[in-house]
């Protein structure tokens, strides 16, 4: 029988904790609870979802956890030093090489992969990269994209046969000033990219040239509930699996923005706002796209939404304690 598994990052208690989630049900239980070497932050699968891949702040490392198949618990691999405090991080398609964007060390850095997918000393840092928050491989392998919420702007790399970036020509897209651009998703059939905007709150989408890694604005929605005050301070950005669905935190009123996406365009329309855990940092969408789970950096704990399918709202169902201080989540079904 099929088994998911939800992982959530605790900075402050130096762990990783891991959660199996029923898909039936929604009901969410701890399985183990993983004691970091440094405060573990952000969180991401290997493409073969055998690895995941952790970055930890304090002793500045990226590290590598293979996951057991049957339990879903993890087992520390290897780790080897970052050049900066991790903030995002990633791997491309390949199983080749792995990458860190470090948003206090203005960089983005390379880390090639051995044969069990454990990071070997860093092989290139690009640099500087004003606030670089995130970094993630699009469908074909080919593009690596950078937001920098520092610049106002996304890098795009070309990634070589050989593990190195290449800047694109044009080596960069700018977008509003003071914006903040800071997570992004790609479509399913990689032709649009959404990104989030921390500054302004809100979700640009781009149409995304695979043949030439170019990137051009359609659209921009604010992500902020109505009759909103105080610093808008957007998080994290999730689509669903089919792509249909997108979904943004926002700290300050601790609320998960809902959007439709328009099947051929990428276009988004406004479902609602849905209360979420206080100063909401991280969340995730489980494979079968029917919950959302998302971590509230001042409660200390999660809450697993379910989300209709057809309407795309979300409906709270369990909450659950978690470890101090939950920065990412990453949710995997296993066979």
């Amino acid at each position: 029988m099929a088994q998911t598994f939800v992982y959530v990052s605790c900075a402050n208690s130096r762990e990783i904790e891991v959660f199996s989630l029923d898909t039936e049900s929604g009901d969410i239980r701890l399985r183990q609870r993983l004691d970091t070497p440094g405060a573990a932050q952000p969180l991401r699968f290997s493409a073969d979802r055998r690895i995941l891949y952790a970055g930890a702040k304090a002793e500045n490392s990226m590290l590598a956890f293979s996951v057991d198949p049957d339990s879903g618990e993890l087992a520390l691999l290897g780790s080897t030093p970052a050049p900066g405090e991790p903030t995002y991080v990633s791997a491309d398609r390949a199983g080749r090489v792995a990458f860190c964007a470090s948003y206090a060390g203005n960089s983005l850095s390379v880390f090639p992969l051995d044969v069990r997918g454990v990071p070997g000393a860093v092989s290139q840092i690009e640099s500087p990269l004003i606030r670089a928050h995130a970094c993630l491989m699009d469908a074909t392998n080919q593009w690596l994209l950078v937001p920098m919420l520092g610049e106002d702007a996304i890098r795009v790399y070309r990634l070589g046969d050989d593990g190195r970036l290449t800047p694109n020509d044009p080596a960069m897209v700018k977008v509003r000033a003071g914006s903040g651009p800071r997570h992004l998703v790609f479509s399913p059939d990689d032709r649009q990219v959404h990104c989030l905007n921390e500054l302004d709150c809100t979700i640009d989408l781009f149409d995304f040239a695979a043949d030439s890694g170019r990137l051009v604005l359609q659209q921009s929605a604010s992500i902020l509930p109505p009759g909103f005050t105080g610093h808008p301070w957007a998080a994290e950005l999730r689509a669903t699996p089919d792509g249909r669905f997108l979904y943004a935190s926002e700290r300050t009123a601790s609320v998960i923005a809902a959007f439709a996406v328009e099947a051929d365009s990428g276009r988004l329309q406004l479902i609602g706002h849905y209360p979420t855990e206080t100063q909401p940092r991280g969340m995730a969408i489980d494979p079968s796209g029917k919950w959302l789970v998302a971590v509230g950096q001042l409660s200390g704990s999660l809450t697993v939404h379910a989300l209709d399918p057809q309407t795309g709202r979300l409906t709270a169902r369990q909450r659950h304690a978690t470890g101090q201080n939950p920065i990412c989540v990453e949710i995997l079904a296993l066979p």
